[in-house]
């Protein structure tokens, strides 16, 4: 392979491991075939699909928006053919809007950059996408889907990194503040950073430094002041306080390969998914400490906390676990038809809706459409 197309394959496999497609115990494979199903475990899962529905090639979040009644799921169309070679840059990817109770397609919104990362700002009616393979972020207006772009990084700089052979930072996870309308995003790659984003004029506020390698996933306590980060590589959570955007202190997270946060303020626990031990941890956020750990499954990626649940997704695994929020316990493992990604919910009694994925193959494609489901609680 010529050392162009091997740089930029490995900037396609980063940004894809970095999203949580395949895990960091095996940074350049694809995520395994799903076990056999047993006819017990199809009849359970046949029992909690409320609905499911085939969207489009190349799912990632969807998040629920109440004054739109509707479902907002982000599609990249796929990486194409040629993907080792451009890594999707420039191709575009849509926008879905989803019907709560059928899942049928109500609306489409056409972005120029594919879009990985959702989140919402209900205050505003604003949706923000992330678009990992592009360094930017865009901001939609959901009550005209009109749409404003902002660049983490100039035309110079990522041909610079590129050449350089530097992953990163790219964009992750977003989070909004509504209380201030600030719009947090992780910079993941070889040197990580957190962007500061005016959710108002879509302007960078401040680029955060010193989160090593592999800033993954975000949590923001408006009351408390701080903003959590976990960072895969050294398997930490980092604490950052809101008004100096100072690091406060770093945590072991107490598992392998974390991904994802979810955050009881209430309660004062940080919970984290660890995709290489695949157990989600929970850090007391007073002190640091893990408090509990949940074995879920192989592969665990994202959490969703709704009413008196926890919801993880356990990619390799292919299940779906749910958790008493309060005492910890295993309440159930869904096995899903395929591999769970993303979760959302509409309200504390609605159970689960799950962005579905198809298995890649060596080129990170797959011409069978990803899909979105909804299961009971």
């Amino acid at each position: 392979m010529p050392k162009t197309s091997f740089r930029r394959t490995r900037i396609l496999q980063g940004a894809l491991i970095a999203l949580g497609v395949v895990t960091l115990s095996a940074p350049w494979a694809v995520a395994g075939e799903p076990g056999q199903q047993q006819a017990g475990t199809q009849q359970q899962t046949a029992d909690r699909v409320v609905a499911q529905k085939d969207i489009d090639v190349g799912l990632y979040e969807l998040v629920f928006s109440p004054s739109q009644q509707s479902i907002y799921v982000a599609a990249t169309g796929g990486f194409g053919q040629g993907a080792s070679d451009n890594y999707g840059e420039g191709e575009g990817g849509n926008i879905y809007r989803l019907d709560p109770q059928t899942l049928e397609i109500k609306d489409t919104i056409r972005l120029d950059q594919k879009p990985f990362g959702l989140a919402l700002n209900e205050k505003t009616h604003t949706l923000f996408v992330g678009h990992t393979l592009d360094k930017s972020v865009s901001a939609i207006n959901l009550d005209d889907n009109t749409t404003r772009h902002l660049a983490l990084a100039t035309d110079a700089e990522k041909a610079e990194a590129k050449k350089n052979d530097v992953f990163g930072p790219n964009p992750r996870q977003l989070s909004v503040d509504e209380q201030s309308n600030t719009l947090y995003v992780t910079g993941v790659g070889d040197k990580s950073v957190l962007w500061v984003i005016d959710g108002e004029d879509l302007t960078l506020d401040d680029t955060i430094e010193g989160f090593g390698t592999w800033a993954t996933g975000l949590a923001v306590d408006h009351d408390a002041g701080r903003i959590y980060v976990s960072t895969m590589k050294d398997n930490a959570v980092r604490a950052v306080d809101m008004d100096s955007h100072r690091i406060l202190s770093k945590w072991s997270t107490g598992g392998e390969g974390p991904l994802n946060l979810a955050l009881d303020s209430d309660r004062h626990q940080l919970y984290v998914t660890n995709a290489n031990s695949g157990n989600v941890t929970i850090l007391d956020t007073q002190n640091g400490k893990v408090v509990d750990t949940l074995k879920s499954g192989e592969g665990t990626l994202a959490l969703m906390l709704t009413g008196d649940r926890l919801y993880v997704t356990n990619r390799k695994a292919q299940t779906v676990t749910l958790f008493d929020r309060e005492s910890h316990k295993l309440l159930d493992t869904i096995t899903t038809p395929l591999m769970p990604n993303s979760l959302t919910a509409i309200s504390d009694v609605s159970g689960a809706y799950v962005s579905l994925k198809q298995k890649l193959d060596e080129n990170h494609q797959t011409d069978k459409p990803d899909s979105v489901i909804h299961i009971k609680p």
